[in-house]
């Protein structure tokens, strides 16, 4: 042995024997690294074992999407959007679904820059399909007239994204941008019915607490002539606890109509201009679809 061998004793040392060569035992324990386990027997318990790894496989992405998603706003609103564009083209070719999407995110954004002007905080827009989006908001509104401004920010911004669609189509004669202006006025123009949850409904809930009548009457007038998507109904069901109570508590009533008469009678004039320029621009485009139909 050399001298560096470590079972020598060191000078004045004793002498320490090497450990015995290794023998496998059954005294070695089972958390042994050398401890041999039998195989998994094949049957109920391995199905069961994997079926639950796999669980907890899908569940950890879902929990870390969803923390993702919830961290990071922007992604909600494009896998949201993502969603729509493929439910849309199960009605559509792929290029007019995301179109409409791409028109509806410009009539979100029109609520989101009018609520952080007035300083307030909101979701991201959550796209639904086939009943357009919505945006939450995490604090109320000072007012039901800056509810009102908020509610009218978003027709205004889709509408001037419908006209650019339409400016485009006469530039271009890119029969693609009709289709897009035609139904970025529909959408426009139907949110601005009055009532419920729509944003007609919030723009003119200063007005008068009848207007929400009429809004609901419209309703039903364009479901039965079958012009409008029958999950409409939701829009429906969701409105009328808002509408019931405005009857039902006159003092709720009363602070909806609290602002000012001239400040509400603006918002309605802005309500009705819009609603006249959005019908003459659909009627127009419609027409000009039928004649390329044609």
């Amino acid at each position: 042995m050399s001298q560096n061998d470590p079972y020598l004793p060191p000078q004045g040392g004793q002498y320490i024997p090497p450990p015995p060569p290794y023998e496998a035992t059954s005294d070695i324990p089972p958390e042994s690294p050398y401890h041999s386990s039998p195989a998994p027997q094949q049957g109920s318990r391995g199905l069961v074992g994997w079926l639950a790894s796999a669980a907890l496989a899908v569940w950890a992405v879902v929990k870390y999407g969803l923390l993702l998603v919830v961290k990071v706003p922007a992604l909600a609103t494009l896998l949201t959007g993502v969603v729509s564009v493929w439910a849309y083209t199960l009605l559509f070719p792929w290029q007019v679904a995301i179109g409409l999407v791409v028109l509806i995110f410009v009539h979100e954004m029109g609520h989101v820059l009018e609520i952080r002007r007035q300083g307030l905080a909101a979701t991201a827009p959550i796209f639904l399909p086939f009943l357009g989006a919505g945006i939450f908001m995490r604090t109320q509104a000072q007012s039901p007239l800056k509810q009102a401004q908020i509610a009218i920010a978003g027709p205004i911004a889709g509408t001037l994204g419908a006209t650019v669609a339409l400016v485009l189509y006469a530039a271009t004669r890119f029969d693609l941008f009709l289709v897009w202006a035609y139904f970025g006025y529909w959408i426009n123009l139907f949110n601005l019915i009055p009532f419920g949850m729509l944003d007609g409904g919030w723009i003119l809930a200063p007005v008068s607490k009848w207007i929400q009548v009429a809004g609901l009457a419209i309703l039903a007038g364009l479901f039965f002539a079958g012009l409008i998507n029958p999950l409409v109904l939701i829009v429906v069901a969701i409105g009328m606890p808002m509408v019931y109570r405005r009857f039902r508590e006159p003092d709720y009533d009363a602070y909806l109509t609290s602002g000012p008469a001239s400040a509400r009678l603006a918002i309605g004039a802005t309500w009705l201009a819009l609603v006249v320029f959005l019908g003459v621009a659909f009627y127009q485009t419609e027409g000009m679809l039928q004649t390329f139909l044609r």
